[in-house]
């Protein structure tokens, strides 16, 4: 008889990380908006069905290199593996204005000696509900993402609407060119910095540049 592997005793928390999808989901500019309507009820039919229109970028989401390179690979082609790791998310919400790659590396450096990192969360003061535009909300200047590719980080998840503050996207292009997975939109508000093991699974949705996503933590409880 096989037993799962040790880190999923269930001694550990999981905590959801996954901004939702409603009609009141706040979206990047020119995006479309929500909308979630039922087609059937229990009353008429004896079940509920409903149709539901969004954007790929909706919500908690990751972006394929299809998002911007046109022979880019679609979010289908991505393996689910790519977005799970040993993750350290950082405290940046006492900060202001675009996060720079100094600002990552001294709040990173109480964890410089923990092993096999791959994964790297971003929580900032606000949450995306505020952030409407990539001017907008403690977005990543792009020294920052050389910073995160200088230090072998894989993926890269962040609470805001894009990992970007410039509008020629220079983070995009460089982490989908190098094989980094983004995941954008996260719901971190409620959760400490630290360690912990990050799942993201994005839906299979087949030729399409994005899929909206559930995200979860586990606290270092699964390391042991």
């Amino acid at each position: 008889m096989k037993y799962p592997p040790v880190f999923f005793k269930m001694s550990f928390n999981v905590i959801d990380i996954t901004t939702g999808i409603s009609v009141d989901t706040p979206v990047y500019d020119g995006d479309p908006e929500p909308l979630i309507e039922r087609v059937s009820s229990i009353e008429n039919d004896g079940f509920v069905v409903s149709r539901v229109s969004f954007g790929t970028h909706t919500g908690t989401h990751v972006d394929a290199p299809s998002h911007i390179f046109v022979n880019g690979k679609s979010v289908d082609e991505l393996t689910p593996g790519s977005f799970m790791g040993k993750a350290v998310l950082l405290d940046l919400s006492s900060g202001d204005g675009c996060i720079t790659e100094d600002e990552l590396e001294k709040c990173f450096v109480q964890y410089i000696n923990e092993e096999d990192l791959s994964v790297l969360l971003i929580k900032t003061e606000k949450h995306s509900n505020y952030c409407k535009s990539p001017d907008s909300g403690r977005m990543l200047a792009a020294t920052a993402g050389n910073w995160i590719m200088d230090n072998g980080f894989t993926v890269v998840g962040v609470d805001t609407l894009s990992v970007d503050s410039e509008f020629t996207l220079p983070n995009h292009n460089l982490f989908l060119r190098n094989g980094l997975s983004i995941v954008e939109y996260l719901h971190l508000s409620e959760v400490r910095a630290g360690i912990y093991f990050f799942i993201c699974l994005p839906l299979k949705l087949i030729g399409c540049d994005g899929a909206p996503a559930r995200a979860i933590l586990m606290d270092k409880a699964c390391f042991i």
